[in-house]
Order: C-alpha cells, then structure tokens, then sequence
C-alpha cells in the first residue's frame, strides 16, 4: 500500500516539477537599452543624485545637467558645442 501510494505522488508530481525548471528567458529590456536609458537619464540630470534628494530636486537636476554638458561637450540642448565637434578640433589642429 506505501509503494502505490508513493508511485501516485511521484507520477502527480512530475508535471509540476517540469514547470519549475520552464522559465522564460526574455527580460524585456537588453543591456544595450539600459546603457541607452542610463545615458538620456544622465543628459537630462536626474543621476546622480543624493540618497536625500529623492526625487532631484529643480536645482539638482540644474546643476547635473551643467555637469554632463561640460564633460561631454554638449550645450544645454543636448547639440555638440562648435570647440568640441571633430571638425572644429581638427581645424584648429592646422592652424
């Protein structure tokens, strides 16, 4: 009676057991879109902030925004300043 009983919880569990195993391997976003994501967030000056300023403040976000245009030579709308386009490097390396 203990081996019938132990048979029919084996053959009832094995479907159940397949499933835990049948997971999906789509995560929705790639790597290249979090980079991509993580990059308009730093244009935009919401990283980084403090563990206190959240949400960033007006200032803060301000103040990023200045940060990330002057590391990446960029003006404020986002556009590549005339000094730190390649042509422009490139003239004045001539000269």
């Amino acid at each position: 009676m203990k081996l019938l009983a132990a048979i029919a919880v084996a053959a009832l569990s094995l479907p159940f057991g397949a499933n835990a195993f049948a997971q999906t391997t789509s995560s929705g976003l790639t790597r290249a879109d979090v980079m991509a994501q993580l990059q308009q967030a730093q244009a935009e000056g919401l990283v980084p902030t403090r563990n206190d300023d959240y949400p960033p403040s007006a200032a803060t976000i301000a103040r990023n925004r200045e940060i990330y245009a002057i590391q990446h030579g960029t003006d404020r709308s986002g556009a590549m300043s005339a000094a730190a386009t390649p042509a422009a490097q490139a003239e004045s390396a001539s000269n």
